[in-house]
């Protein structure tokens, strides 16, 4: 529906007037954030070197923590790349499944990472992972970075200060520098999950066994030109004057 410039096609009992806008027509920030939205269908082609420059050039702009940056970045511009890691990267959902369905790993799972983590994983995750969904891949597509040619992995030395806040501060003003560029990206926690268990894939692409995986931004140019977006409601507000 966000799609259709005629305004024909429906979807989930959605309707035109009360779920989407139109977007502005003025050149503004607030205009880019209409514009920007998950994308996870791209064009078969990595970006072009200086796109991705400029995207890094943004980051350097981005506030952060301490007194120093700690995070670094691994910019990996090619499908093949990418999908060399894929299958190891499957590997782990499927031992995941198996975790989760065991009550001792679950209850250590939980007490590790927390309730909000266990059902996330629980109520979200399990039932990609047993419909099959990381397991499909092919050049143009794969259900883990969604075909994307161009990603880019944010991690830091496990001990460094404020690290985890910085990669997700740097990873929001990557998504709205793409957003400028005319580029679509999504924040993925997929691959830094897997990394994060596996040596192996550490070492493909070259991150030190000792960092912490935060997160990660898959990126391209859109397949499909959006025409409108869906509209969003603040979970609630709470006004103390």
């Amino acid at each position: 529906m966000a799609v259709c410039n005629t305004k024909s096609v429906f979807a989930n009992g959605l309707k035109y007037e009360e779920d989407f806008f139109e977007f502005s027509k003025e050149d503004d920030f607030f205009s880019l954030l209409e514009h920007r939205r998950s994308v996870r269908r791209f064009k078969p082609k990595a970006l072009a070197k200086d796109e991705i420059d400029k995207i890094l050039h943004g980051l350097s702009h981005a506030p952060h923590g301490d007194s120093h940056h700690h995070v670094e970045l691994t910019v990996i511009n090619s499908r093949e790349k990418i999908m060399e890691a894929l299958p190891l990267m499957s590997q782990f959902y499927d031992k995941l499944a198996k975790w989760l369905h065991n009550p001792f790993m679950r209850t250590m799972i939980k007490l590790k990472k927390g309730k909000d983590t266990i059902n996330t994983l629980q109520n979200h995750l399990l039932p990609r992972i047993e419909k099959g969904i990381y397991k499909e891949f092919t050049y143009e597509y794969d259900g883990i970075t969604r075909g994307a040619h161009s990603l880019i992995i944010f991690h830091a030395h496990k001990n460094s200060e404020e690290h985890k806040e910085d990669s997700y501060i740097l990873v929001t003003y990557a998504t709205l520098a793409a957003q400028a560029l005319g580029l679509g990206s999504t924040i993925i926690g997929l691959v830094p999950a897997a990394l994060n268990k596996s040596n192996e894939l550490k070492s493909m692409f070259n991150i030190p066994l000792d960092h912490d995986v935060v997160v990660s931004l898959i990126l391209g140019y859109p397949k499909y030109k959006y025409h409108r977006g869906i509209k969003r409601k603040l979970k609630n507000i709470h006004w103390i004057n």
